[in-house]
This record gives C-alpha cells, structure tokens and sequence, in this order.
C-alpha cells in the first residue's frame, strides 16, 4: 500500500478513477501503486515516508506518526521510532 502526501493540509478527500481516497490521521493518501503513480503524474502529490523503505515515524511521546525522523510534527519531540519497529 502506498501512501501519497496532497497538494494542500486541508485537502480531506481526492477523487481519482471513479475512486475516492480519504486522508488518513497521518494527513497522507492510502492507495494501490498504480493510483500512487497517477496522483505523482499531476505533479501535486509526492510519495510519504522515507526514501529508504517507505514507512514512517512514530512518536513515542504523542503516539503520532510523523513522515520525517528528525521531529514530530504534532508534539515537536524527538523520541521517534521506524513504523516497522513498533
């Protein structure tokens, strides 16, 4: 499953092929792979997680799952840890 980050924060849906993606509480996009590959196309999306394997970040503090390892975007703390290793 791939997750996509939108074009704007307040962006709550996006309707593409007949289907309706609904933001997530991570504030990304869940979709198939082909989708993802179409919403980049439009040049308003991008891929969320990192660069290496895709996943988050979550905050041990807040429990929020942050896109970037350096801090929470919700809580502004640094005691993150990989998706994979909850």
């Amino acid at each position: 499953m791939a997750r996509v980050i939108g074009p704007e924060d307040g962006a709550k849906q996006v309707d593409i092929g007949g289907a309706r993606l609904q933001r997530h509480r991570d504030g990304t996009f869940h979709c198939d792979a082909s989708t993802a590959k179409q919403l980049r196309k439009t040049g308003d999306f991008a891929i969320a997680g990192t660069k290496i394997n895709g996943t988050g970040f979550e905050c041990r503090d807040c429990g929020f799952l942050a896109l970037y390892r350096d801090h929470c975007g919700k809580c502004g703390g640094s005691n993150l840890v990989s998706e994979g290793e909850r």
